[in-house]
């Protein structure tokens, strides 16, 4: 009787253990993906396309920020001494979850290579370059966070509450990591079909992501020249020795799209008022030699000017501190002469028939 016991209890145990189970696998979302189930180009993707920026960062940090801060435009704010605490936690926060991603997808690598589990030779070998790939784009996106905030944390992304580095060491980081990650990349792995679509900008060819890198290292070097004259030289003069971007169709580059996605064009909203630059605006007018009568409607004819006419002379208004022969005047209608480009490149200002003529008031232009 005892030893019957003693069975009943065991089975008893062994069906509560089994319950145990099935509870668990209960509790499991039969939608969620884990490690296994994620692939490191998945995140890569998410890394790049998120930070080609979404009308919403683009406007407050490319447009309010970088553009007026390079003079692209009429408007004033960071170029004339003020900013916006908002939009700058909005791009902080949007540049650390670019940078989370980045290293996310390296940590993931990481650990896919060390569990060596790949069903497929093609896996293991396309892991360990993307492992290099993601590096390299967390390097780029860390220098664009470092030039935009200043000192940031090495080891951010780990669980815990890290310490911020200095610049300075920051950007050594960074160059030694586009040299090390470009050294690793086998460009003799050539990425599947399936996998090209996860990499918006080179379609995993490896040896444009090798020269993205070092070209990416000299740049770096430049901006060390005044702060370690001695350091950017010899980084520069060690980048160069390897393959570098000499072509347009090595240059990274993310195919943009109408909507309201990070794959939106940064200064697709129609309240942009870009500045033609002088140099383009002597260029057009100066070396053209078709002229205007000849390429436009007769309607247009009253507003053409004679040839060798510079406009309305304002020098109590506009700066003539230049050495731009044609500052100080307004040309009030259209030039005898004419690059024939700029009539397909630019709407005439005030012709309102035109299917690209621009309608945006003036407080919009802030």
């Amino acid at each position: 009787m005892k030893k019957k016991n003693i069975l009943l209890a065991f089975l008893a145990a062994i069906m509560f253990l089994g319950a145990c189970s099935d509870f668990e696998d209960i509790n499991k979302d039969p939608n969620a993906a884990n490690e296994d189930d994620i692939k490191v180009q998945y995140i890569i993707n998410k890394a790049i396309t998120d930070a080609q920026q979404d009308p919403h960062i683009a406007e407050r940090a490319f447009v309010l920020y970088w553009r007026r801060a390079g003079r692209q435009d009429r408007s004033g704010g960071i170029n004339l001494g003020t900013y916006n605490n908002d939009w700058s936690s909005d791009y902080y926060n949007y540049v650390s979850g670019w940078m989370k991603s980045a290293t996310q997808a390296v940590d993931l690598a990481e650990k896919q290579i060390q569990k060596d589990e790949f069903a497929v030779e093609y896996d293991r070998q396309m892991t360990k370059n993307l492992k290099e790939v993601a590096r390299i784009w967390r390097a780029y996106l860390m220098s664009e966070f470092a030039d935009n905030f200043g000192p940031l944390p090495l080891e951010a992304f780990k669980g815990t509450n890290p310490e911020f580095s200095s610049v300075k060491d920051v950007y050594y980081f960074m160059i030694d990591e586009l040299k090390d990650a470009a050294q690793k990349i086998d460009v003799n792995v050539k990425a599947q079909d399936i996998d090209k679509k996860f990499d918006r900008a080179y379609q995993f060819d490896f040896e444009k992501w090798i020269k993205y890198a070092n070209s990416m290292r000299m740049r770096l070097a430049m901006r060390l020249s005044e702060a370690d004259a001695a350091k950017a030289k010899s980084e520069f003069e060690d980048a160069v020795k390897g393959s570098i971007i000499l072509t347009a169709d090595e240059m990274f580059a993310v195919k943009e799209r109408d909507g309201w996605d990070p794959l939106a064009g940064v200064m697709s909203r129609p309240w942009n008022a870009l500045l033609m630059s002088n140099t383009l605006n002597n260029l057009m007018i100066n070396l053209g030699s078709v002229k205007s009568a000849d390429m436009l409607d007769a309607s247009y004819a009253s507003y053409i000017k004679p040839k060798g006419y510079m406009g309305k002379r304002f020098q109590n208004q506009f700066s003539t501190y230049t050495n731009d022969p044609s500052i100080g005047f307004f040309f009030d209608g259209l030039h005898n002469t004419i690059d024939p480009r700029a009539y397909k490149l630019y709407a005439i200002p005030g012709d309102f028939t035109s299917p690209d003529a621009q309608f945006t008031s003036e407080d919009d232009l802030g």
